[in-house]
């Protein structure tokens, strides 16, 4: 069984890019993190609840800025850092996505990013068309259950305390409903079987999430800094030891404009669909689309 704690940067309205990240591994091993992780804070005088790495990266502010913290920023920093590296079978992963390149993709191509599905030509639920950061939490939650043994379950939580909280429940009700939940019916979808059940505890109780947080926030500022060179610019030292212990280089994915484009075409079942919606047209679909989508 594995545990996914799941956090995000850039869903605000306005955000030029939006970063779905966080940590997976089992029980056991979580169990030993948070043993360390609450002895790494104690260390630093730092509060459970007043960890927030927005405060902490880029720059110290909040409960960390100097004339309210007389700690060292950057030997805090470090210290997070190798305390998650510590953990070498708990295992990072994240999904990012350019806002404006995902819009650039029609109505129905942002619908099948985002989780909707199609029977007999036609599309039988919305996806979420009108929220980007749907696409790299559908990847996120896809390749986490992968990794789950056969017969297994992965588990995800989420911050209470967080707004991406109830965009998750929204992501796992809208799963659940759609045909997407059953193998064998468009594609192969037996990552569904290993698919658990998501839970909320409070981030600020949760050094599980503290640490998605982390992850979340400097992949965030990667992508903010690496402009067009996204996913060639080399990641922050800091970055860079938070995700050492990676199963693989494709646990990162780093969508823009070329690469949706190449994941759309490489889908063999929306190509099927695609010649099957030929003969409907755009106005056909957005009125489809429109009462289901406002869900959304």
């Amino acid at each position: 069984m594995l545990h996914a704690y799941l956090d995000e940067s850039g869903i605000h309205s306005g955000a030029a890019v939006c970063v779905i990240a966080g940590y997976f591994g089992g029980a056991g091993q979580w169990g030993k993190f948070e043993v360390d992780w609450r002895k790494m804070l104690a260390n630093f005088n730092v509060p459970m609840g007043e960890f927030h790495s927005k405060d902490i990266f880029p720059k110290a502010k909040g409960f960390f800025h100097p004339k309210n913290w007389s700690g060292d920023i950057q030997a805090f920093r470090w210290a997070i850092a190798e305390t998650i590296a510590a953990q070498t079978k708990i295992h990072p992963v994240s999904a990012a996505i350019i806002v404006d390149h995902f819009n650039s993709f029609s109505l129905d191509e942002r619908r099948y990013m985002t989780g909707a599905t199609f029977r007999l030509g036609k599309l039988v639920n919305s996806g979420c068309p009108g929220k980007p950061y749907f696409a790299p939490f559908l990847q996120i939650l896809v390749k986490i259950c992968e990794y789950a043994p056969v017969g297994g379950k992965a588990h995800f939580f989420f911050g209470l305390d967080r707004q991406f909280a109830g965009y998750a429940i929204e992501m796992f009700k809208q799963i659940e409903e759609s045909d997407l939940q059953s193998p064998g019916n468009i594609g192969d979808f037996a990552w569904k079987q290993r698919l658990g059940r998501p839970a909320t505890p409070l981030a600020k109780e949760t050094p599980q999430l503290q640490i998605a947080d982390v992850l979340a926030n400097l992949t965030y500022n990667y992508m903010l800094d690496a402009g067009d060179k996204m996913g060639e610019l080399e990641p922050s030292p800091l970055l860079a030891k938070c995700i050492q212990n990676r199963r693989s280089h494709e646990d990162f994915f780093f969508n823009h404009k070329g690469t949706m484009r190449a994941a759309l075409d490489r889908a063999i079942q929306f190509g099927q669909i695609l010649r099957e919606l030929a003969d409907l047209s755009p106005e056909t679909s957005d009125a489809e689309t429109d009462d289901t989508a406002q869900s959304c």
